[in-house]
């Protein structure tokens, strides 16, 4: 039997205990209050982060002042030509990324891109749990939509029953595929019981898209294709009308909530408050946020709405773990007897009040558990050794750096 102490742990975004200890193995057994307990630590469930393109991390410093098209063509698509020609870079990115991930406290994460069978060698290794898709799509990197589909399809026989993993079809955005091809994504999930990852409404041209092509709105679309009635991630929606909203309240959706990488793309605002009160579940995705911290998520979000009335900082961070998990079927995201044991320790050096405050001020994390498993120790990985790690960022930025070098592509 393990056990974890805190000053203050964090049962639920509403609920916290002071001066208590968790005992678990694989799942929490017991929660005890306890008396001298280290003051200045914080023990909360781990992050999820519902939304993530971990081949693209290299990238994330190249986001600001460009609008998403521009930044797809100017770095995107040859940095993804790049990671089809030579996919163990998928695998070192996958690395870098989980590994920042996992010591901001993140311990599950949607990813959709390619090469995904590298990508989930380095959710392995890390002891992290991954809920993966491809990036199928008509035209870009594949030679056809089969071919992105098929490579899916792989996917799921090959990982679709692994412990840590979890496998859903990846619809990349109406705007890269025929609505017959959207469609038949959505009738194969559904058929073989899996979900399905999505970007829909990020920008305001994925709208006029639908409109001027055939002639529908959003809620038009996600009747058609039948994305209400599949257990689906829908990334970013910041676009979302009040009748797409209605189409999705009554199903399996969960719009992922992507603060900084939409602000940073000049997306526009997603109608958080509106999303909410529709009782749709709404989770935090990191997409290709430049800081990789869901703290950072949570604060940007925070600074966009909270002023409003928009969001309140509990609702947050119910995105953030509750939302998460349940999106991608991991248990609850809370800690509890019964519930798997994905805890993250938190040292926060100065005197708490709130100890969601006190995270998103001064969080630092020093140990990690995923399924009782610590893959965190003294705020490093321990998955995987620093040899490897300097081996991946060698690898990795070698090549961005002759990318960047290079010029603008189109698909």
């Amino acid at each position: 039997m393990k056990g974890v102490c805190a000053h203050y742990v964090v049962l639920s975004p509403s609920t916290y205990l002071e001066s208590a200890c968790v005992a678990f193995e694989e799942s929490v057994v017991r929660i005890e209050v306890e008396r001298g307990v280290e003051e200045g630590t914080v023990l909360t469930h781990g992050f999820a982060s519902a939304h993530t393109h971990l081949g693209l991390y290299p990238l994330r410093t190249t986001l600001a002042g460009l609008l998403l098209d521009d930044w797809v063509r100017r770095y995107v698509w040859p940095w993804e030509r790049l990671l089809r020609r030579e996919p163990e870079l998928s695998y070192y990115s996958a690395l870098l990324a989980l590994s920042r991930l996992l010591v901001g406290g993140v311990t599950a994460a949607a990813d959709m891109h390619f090469n995904e069978d590298r990508v989930a060698r380095a959710f392995i290794e890390l002891g992290v749990r991954g809920d993966l898709s491809v990036a199928i799509m008509s035209r870009g990197v594949y030679d056809s939509f089969e071919e992105g589909l098929q490579e899916n399809l792989a996917l799921v026989r090959r990982f679709g029953g692994s412990e840590l993993l979890r496998v859903r079809l990846g619809a990349t955005t109406p705007r890269l595929l025929a609505l017959s091809e959207y469609r038949e994504i959505v009738d194969t999930a559904r058929r073989l019981g899996v979900g399905v990852h999505t970007h829909i409404a990020e920008v305001p041209d994925d709208v006029k898209h639908l409109r001027d092509t055939y002639g529908i709105s959003l809620a038009e679309f996600i009747e058609y294709v039948g994305l209400a009635n599949v257990d689906s991630l829908v990334a970013h929606g910041v676009w979302l009308d009040r009748d797409a909203i209605a189409r999705l309240r009554s199903s399996k959706a969960t719009v992922v909530h992507c603060p900084l990488s939409n602000t940073l793309l000049r997306d526009g605002v997603a109608p958080l408050r509106e999303l909410l009160a529709s009782g749709i579940r709404v989770a935090l995705g990191l997409d290709v946020s430049p800081s990789y911290s869901m703290l950072d998520e949570v604060k940007v979000s925070l600074s966009m709405h909270l002023g409003r009335g928009d969001v309140e900082i509990g609702e947050l961070f119910s995105s953030a773990t509750v939302a998460g998990y349940e999106a991608l079927g991991f248990g609850r995201g809370v800690i509890a007897p019964g519930e798997p044991a994905d805890l993250v320790l938190w040292e926060v050096g100065e005197p708490v009040q709130n100890p969601y405050l006190a995270l998103l001020t001064a969080g630092r994390v020093r140990e990690v558990y995923v399924s009782g498993r610590r893959v965190v120790e003294d705020g490093e990985v321990i998955g995987v050794s620093d040899d490897v790690l300097k081996e991946a960022r060698r690898e990795v930025f070698s090549q961005l750096r002759r990318l960047l070098a290079g010029t603008t592509h189109s698909y």
